[in-house]
Parts: structure tokens; C-alpha cells; sequence
């Protein structure tokens, strides 16, 4: 297929999982959830040690995951979701030329405190606002174009007007079945990740929606707020380019 992978990328906790789930129920596409998180975690080329009682693998290798990639997208037309902080030191102009990108931003005032309740121990490189603008800059650099950002509260809030936006944007067909859907029948079918812990939100959902867990406020715990003072003004430049739907 001649068709460029689309990506879809945005920092953790970013509604993102929920994003690729509602791709899945177009039947259009074949959704990978986060390939290069397997190479970040798994592969013996691991950045982050998080898993070290989990011996690392080969064949998630960088280099392996993309040829993983263009292998499955010659029968099949392939959405991926991921982080760019699981991968931004591979990018050079080859890998931007492969994929479609389009990018998803969450205010650090809400992603955050969801992100720290699941892991205390984050730092700034893992939280991802960082790469996420890094990758945002090198498409412009290498396209000359400004790619689709799109804003995870606008998706809750107009739900119908950003996705059939962002299908026009990118070209494809608007789907609005594919906006109600039904649960994930079992973790494993969100992610590899934790045996699918992280989106308990998602097992229970049929849609795009606002959760009602309460975490810390920014405020209220010092290192989340050093840590929204270092990734606001990323998200604040993102935002600057993010579809306003109705168009």
C-alpha cells in the first residue's frame, strides 16, 4: 500500500488510548498501540529501566519495530499511537517521511496529577511535553507544513466537530459510528502495557467523557508543581496550532 502510516502522538494520560480505540471501531484500520514503547521498555536497546527484572528482547529493537511497521502496512492501512519520548532519538528525515503525523495535547493541570497518582516517581523526561514539541518542530522543519494538533478536552467537549475536523484534515472519511463504542472486553485488547492497569477509565466507557477520579491538585504537592512549570509553556505552544472543530 501506498498510503503513509498515520501517527498519532501526545504525552501519557492524554486520552490518547481512547483515541486509537475509537480508530479501531472504523474497521478501516489496523491500530498499534505503542510500538515504540515496547523498544523503550523492552528492547535491548531500552531507555527507560523501569522493567529490569524483564530480560530485554531483540526483536523489539528500534530498527525491528519499523521494519515490524512497514511490513504490516503493505496489507494493511496502520494508525499507531505513541510517545515521542519513547523515540525521539531514532527521528531523522526518513522517519518523518514514512508516517502522517498529527499530534494530541492535554493541559499538564490535568494529565499531571493522573500521570503522578499512577507513577509517584516521574521526571520531567518521562513526562513528555518536551519531545512531544521537539517532533512537533522537525515535521515543520522537514514539510514545511503545520501538522493537526488536537486538544483532549475539545474532543470530550465537541466530540463530533474535532474528529470529523481532524478525518477532513488528514483525509479521510468521517466515521461518526465509530464515536459510540462498546467496552474493551478485556485489558489486554487496550495495552501491553501493565496488563492494560493504566485505563480502567476506558474498560467502562462508550465514548469520549470527562472521568470523576480525584487526584492532587497541581497545588497541592510541590514536585507536580515544578514539574507543570516545565511542561506548560510546551503545551502553551502546542496550543497555539490545535483544531477548533467546525470547520
Amino acid at each position: 500500500m501506498d498510503q503513509k502510516i498515520i501517527a498519532l502522538w501526545s504525552t501519557p494520560r492524554s486520552r490518547s488510548t481512547a483515541f486509537g480505540w475509537m480508530v479501531k471501531q472504523r474497521g478501516d484500520f489496523l491500530v498499534l498501540h505503542e510500538p515504540f514503547g515496547l523498544s523503550a521498555y523492552y528492547s535491548e536497546e531500552r531507555i527507560f529501566n523501569r522493567v529490569p527484572d524483564i530480560a530485554s528482547q531483540a526483536e523489539y529493537n528500534y530498527q525491528n519495530v519499523l521494519q515490524e511497521l512497514k511490513v504490516k502496512s503493505q496489507n494493511n492501512r496502520l494508525f499507531i499511537k505513541d510517545f515521542p519520548l519513547h523515540f525521539m532519538q531514532i527521528v531523522n528525515n526518513e522517519f518523518i517521511d514514512y508516517l502522517q503525523h498529527t499530534f494530541l495535547i492535554r493541559n499538564p493541570a490535568q494529565m499531571l496529577p493522573s500521570y503522578y497518582y499512577k507513577m509517584p516517581d516521574l521526571d520531567f523526561e518521562e513526562c513528555g511535553y518536551k519531545q512531544l514539541f521537539e517532533l512537533f518542530n522537525k515535521v515543520i522543519e522537514r514539510t514545511g507544513k503545520i501538522p493537526v494538533v488536537i486538544n483532549a478536552d475539545d474532543i470530550v467537549e465537541k466530540t463530533t466537530d474535532i474528529i470529523k475536523e481532524y478525518c477532513s484534515r488528514i483525509g479521510i472519511p468521517f466515521i461518526p459510528e465509530a464515536l459510540n463504542w462498546n467496552p474493551p472486553g478485556n485489558s489486554n485488547e487496550i495495552s501491553w502495557w501493565d496488563n492494560g492497569s493504566w485505563h480502567d477509565n476506558l474498560r467502562i466507557s462508550y465514548g469520549f467523557q470527562n472521568t470523576e477520579k480525584s487526584y492532587l491538585k497541581i497545588h497541592q504537592d510541590q514536585k507536580l508543581l515544578s514539574l507543570y512549570n516545565l511542561c506548560m509553556p510546551y503545551y502553551e505552544k502546542l496550543n497555539q496550532h490545535r483544531l477548533l472543530g467546525g470547520k
